[in-house]
């Protein structure tokens, strides 16, 4: 994650690099400590105490006892839910989303690109579901996920690139390697018409993914449908949860259409 610009005069420095900070904390995340977040945002030490500090004391982030290090505090989670629920799109696809998860007892996510991560706009999964029980708001990398392999394939060129990049620094030095592997993985989705991921995250993990376009085309965001293994072949995923999916964005997109509702409607 680059660091904030400090030249950029429209900018309040401080508070968009605290924003990095609390970016830095990703799903299933081990707590941070100082020296981890600054790696992660490319900013100095001694700024990330401060600020890490200053967003402690405020609610942002939780220290945890004896080593300093954080959790994302409450606050966060209340902040991000209030913004994801006033978005239309997801009250037009939780019925749909949820109608599928209870089908094949599987998890079913809606998500949007966000530097190199997916994050998780609504959640469903199916009462018996055996899966990593995500949340609003919870990230996932784009390079190893199904849900971010079918963004990847849908976005314009330049968006694609630009989430490359961030891809490619997030990366480090595997990045020829990780792009190299998400490009085959794009031009399989162009083959297919959804993405897949066995294993690629989480070695237990099976998923599928298919984009969803929004706004006549100018939103994109994406679907996966995933589980534990659990004894299912990847034919099962490819011949029947890919194309289900599918038909999913296209009705969600339709209905949108329908509403003449916009993603970013509140």
């Amino acid at each position: 994650m680059a660091a904030v610009k400090a030249k950029d005069t429209t900018m309040v420095v401080s508070l968009a690099r605290g924003l990095n900070i609390l970016r830095a904390f990703r799903a299933i995340d081990a707590p941070l400590g100082n020296k981890e977040i600054a790696e992660r945002t490319a900013l100095p030490k001694a700024t990330v105490a401060r600020l890490s500090y200053t967003l402690s004391q405020m609610g942002y982030l939780r220290q945890v006892e004896p080593h300093g290090q954080y959790h994302l505090g409450d606050k966060v989670t209340a902040l991000g839910h209030a913004l994801l629920r006033s978005l239309p799109v997801r009250r037009v696809a939780e019925p749909l989303m949820q109608a599928l998860a209870d089908k094949y007892e599987m998890s079913v996510a809606l998500g949007i690109g966000d530097g190199p991560d997916m994050v998780y706009l609504h959640y469903c999964s199916g009462p018996e579901t055996v899966t990593m029980r995500l949340r609003i708001g919870s990230l996932v990398p784009i390079a190893q996920s199904a849900m971010g392999r079918a963004y990847m394939w849908a976005l314009p060129e330049a968006e694609r690139e630009h989430h490359m990049q961030a891809i490619r620094a997030a990366a480090g030095d595997k990045a020829d390697t990780v792009e190299a592997e998400l490009r085959a993985e794009i031009a399989e989705v162009d083959r297919r018409g959804f993405s897949v991921s066995f294993g690629a995250w989480r070695r237990e993990i099976f998923a599928v993914g298919a984009p969803v376009w929004l706004d006549r085309g100018e939103t994109v965001l994406a679907l996966n449908c995933g589980t534990r293994r659990r004894g299912l072949d990847e034919a099962h995923f490819q011949e029947t949860l890919g194309p289900e999916l599918m038909a999913l964005s296209s009705e969600l997109g339709h209905r949108m259409d329908q509403l003449g509702a916009s993603f970013w409607d509140e």
